[in-house]
């Protein structure tokens, strides 16, 4: 079944998934009603729900109520977290398995390259991108040198979202104190990532890109008190105007883990714009209340031309 681009509709019976955790997410009702006001037929997909059944001349995926998955293309909104290993492989996987057949966008190898911090680190080296120097350790005397060394770090979770479990650590804290705090964090999470504290105007540069194109930019302010930005975090974000190194900067971000589109974190340091992040599921909330754009929109038509090109 082919599906045209936004500028013309859809087959009526095309059946078009979006994956999210959260029914009432501004950006899950975006994708749904931008593909509805296309003419197709969009379907919220909860992946915990989903089962899978598999024989040696069958293969099904299906839901809650024994019905079996034929859809067109799939759109990744949030694929939520969970701390169970095999529940969030699981979701992975029915994904690729999904992959087999039609286009699901973003990819899930490029939303688990940009949810990995190191792994996506280790990418953006590869592809020359300018980042912070960071340490990934599970030896406290390396964390306690690596403190020493860059006298102020961010030490963030591997794997996170929406600014959680971030905290700054300072070298002219006690050292009793710090390894304390070093211990704690090993033990929770049995390694440590830290990344030497980038100096900055209070804030940082979420840019939107879809395709090979950035729609737009914002500002996203840390609360005051906070060194966090993240608009979950309290963080408020105010239009940004794009320049041309934020463009080049967020499209090669993107492109270095595979991400169709995606938000691109980056930070206003004193030698220049440095790379924090890429997020292969962004929320198209905070550009739409600061500038007026609906990158859902794009997203959906990006989609589309996928899928076009996947048929032909």
């Amino acid at each position: 079944m082919s599906i045209a681009t936004s500028h013309s509709h859809c087959d009526a019976d095309a059946k078009i998934g979006v994956v999210l955790t959260d029914p009432d997410d501004w950006t899950a009702r975006a994708f749904l009603n931008n593909i509805r006001k296309t003419g197709a037929n969009a379907f919220p997909i909860d992946l915990s729900t989903l089962s899978a059944s598999i024989a040696a001349s069958d293969f099904s995926i299906f839901n809650a109520d024994s019905e079996y998955l034929k859809l067109d293309a799939i759109l990744v909104r949030d694929v939520g977290i969970s701390f169970s290993l095999e529940t969030i492989s699981f979701k992975f996987d029915l994904l690729r398995a999904f992959e087999n057949s039609i286009i699901v966008m973003n990819r899930p190898t490029a939303i688990q390259n940009a949810a990995n911090k190191f792994f996506s680190f280790y990418l953006f080296k590869l592809a020359c991108l300018p980042i912070p120097q960071t340490v990934i350790s599970s030896e406290l005397e390396v964390a306690m040198k690596t403190i020493e060394k860059f006298e102020s770090v961010v030490v963030k979770p591997i794997f996170g979202s929406q600014g959680e479990g971030i905290i700054k650590l300072e070298s002219s804290q006690p050292e009793s104190e710090l390894a304390s705090k070093l211990r704690e964090l090993l033990k929770e999470r049995g390694v440590l990532y830290l990344q030497e504290f980038v100096s900055n105007p209070g804030r940082d540069i979420r840019v939107f890109v879809v395709g090979e194109e950035a729609l737009g930019a914002i500002y996203r302010i840390s609360r005051k008190g906070s060194f966090v930005s993240n608009l979950s975090q309290g963080g408020t974000p105010v239009k940004c105007e794009l320049t041309g190194e934020m463009k080049e900067l967020a499209i090669r971000a993107a492109r270095a883990v595979g991400a169709d589109f995606a938000g691109v974190d980056l930070i206003e340091g004193e030698e220049g714009l440095l790379l924090l992040e890429v997020n292969a599921t962004p929320s198209g909330k905070g550009i739409k209340l600061a500038c007026g754009i609906d990158v859902t929109e794009r997203v959906v038509e990006l989609l589309y031309e996928r899928v076009e090109g996947y048929n032909k």
